[in-house]
């Protein structure tokens, strides 16, 4: 986002996010006993949008970065997941960040049943002395996120959850897996959520958002209030399954994850045609 030199942000060829996060740079995976490294399937490509049908959307995003306009961020979103064809083809297009939640969700609430120790073995891992949350979650980071290749979709769910690391540590105060509760649990997969959508939405219709906003400072905040809105959104669908009776702690959940994800676009749609 800082850069030095003006350029027109994210579009088909040039997506914001960038394409080294394949190479194993975020985080070491473990390799299983025995030497052999699973091979996970790769997810089917999804490229960027190219053309006129975002137009509208990216109108909207546009003058949201320039002016912090929050009518016309959530216009842009509600024109976006409209033009996808609705939540369920916007989370198709969310690619691998789907299963990813759903592999986030279900470690945690084993851990939270069995103990690190115990989950640790079923990844083939052996803990180091000392290591920290944070160590450990980038260290499966490769298992969690099973992601193969630097397409926007499978770069989307690396950033997404390294960033979903960061702040379980820094803000959820989750510094011992061990003692982890149901509602930081609740909380940690919102967070992914809203971020793997935020992430997503940046590179579809947040074009020239540097030449746009030259000053990185104002540029952060601004694509802050766009994360912050859009988890705010993933909070409330998990809490909407929840109120239907969905426990965090059920490993039934997990099955739900599209369902979470949908009802983030269904209110992120709703939301923004009310403006």
């Amino acid at each position: 986002m800082g850069t030095s030199t003006p350029n027109k942000g994210p579009n088909s060829k040039n997506p914001l996010v960038p394409t080294w996060l394949d190479s194993g740079d975020v985080a070491q995976s473990a390799t299983p006993q025995g030497g052999q490294i699973p091979v996970a399937k790769p997810p089917s490509y999804i490229k960027p949008e190219s053309g006129q049908r975002f137009k509208q959307a990216r109108t909207s995003m546009n003058k949201f970065i320039r002016s912090a306009n929050e009518p016309a961020m959530r216009s842009g979103i509600r024109s976006y997941i409209s033009k996808t064809g609705g939540k369920q083809a916007a989370v198709k297009r969310m690619g691998s960040s789907t299963k990813a939640a759903g592999n986030l969700l279900s470690f945690l609430t084993d851990v939270s049943t069995r103990g690190v120790e115990s989950v640790a073995k079923s990844f083939n891992l052996t803990l180091m002395p000392n290591e920290s949350a944070d160590q450990l979650l980038l260290r499966i980071s490769d298992q969690i996120c099973e992601v193969s290749t630097s397409n926007v979709p499978d770069a989307v769910t690396r950033i997404a959850y390294v960033e979903t690391v960061i702040e379980m540590t820094t803000k959820l105060n989750i510094t011992d897996l061990n003692t982890i509760t149901p509602e930081q649990i609740t909380a940690t997969l919102g967070c992914f959520i809203g971020k793997s959508v935020t992430e997503r939405i940046i590179n579809e219709i947040c074009n020239n958002v540097v030449s746009d906003k030259a000053n990185p400072a104002q540029l952060q905040e601004t694509l802050s209030q766009l994360g912050g809105y859009i988890e705010g959104c993933a909070s409330d669908a998990i809490a909407n399954l929840t109120l239907k009776g969905m426990d965090i702690m059920d490993i039934a959940l997990v099955g739900k994850i599209n369902e979470i994800y949908a009802d983030v676009f269904e209110i992120l749609e709703s939301v923004g045609s009310e403006e």
